[in-house]
């Protein structure tokens, strides 16, 4: 019967460790913003001029569509070519209250973090956006020389 508490507690511990951080959370800000620089910034305004400096080099873009995008090259001219080639056109939203946050650390020092959560895309057609799906994502950051970097990305259950 002890053991059966201890292996409890244990489990509860490591779910305290390894838990989503709180939406007040200064990490859960930091990834809020590095959304809102991908999509909202770079995908909806089709502003990606910031992708140099957010963007991993050897990013790896998995989508169950699309298929696999490698390196930070060729995701940003399929921006460009893709989501930009008619400005306005295409618009992406996070859910509401979807995105979790998991830090992750090596010897108590935070080196990347999960970004995970769902979203959804709008089409204008004619003054008026139309939903036109919705998926879900998983995305990789890693602190380089103290700045985040989107390093993998998982698109995936697109509907």
């Amino acid at each position: 019967m002890r053991r059966i508490k201890i292996i409890f507690i244990l489990s509860l511990f490591s779910q305290l460790i390894f838990a989503q951080v709180k939406t007040t959370d200064e990490l859960y800000q930091t990834a809020k913003k590095l959304d809102s620089l991908v999509f909202n910034e770079g995908f909806n305004k089709c502003n990606p001029s910031h992708y140099n400096d957010i963007i991993s080099n050897d990013l790896e873009f998995y989508h169950d569509i699309g298929g696999v995008t490698n390196g930070k090259e060729a995701f940003i001219a399929s921006v460009k070519n893709n989501i930009c080639s008619v400005p306005g056109k295409v618009k992406r939203e996070l859910v509401p209250g979807s995105m979790k946050v998991y830090p992750l650390y090596s010897n108590k020092t935070l080196y990347g973090f999960i970004q995970e959560g769902d979203h959804q895309f709008f089409e204008n057609n004619k003054g008026k956006w139309n939903k036109t799906g919705q998926a879900k994502f998983t995305h990789l950051w890693i602190s380089d020389h103290n700045q985040w970097k989107l390093k993998r990305v998982l698109s995936y259950d697109h509907h």
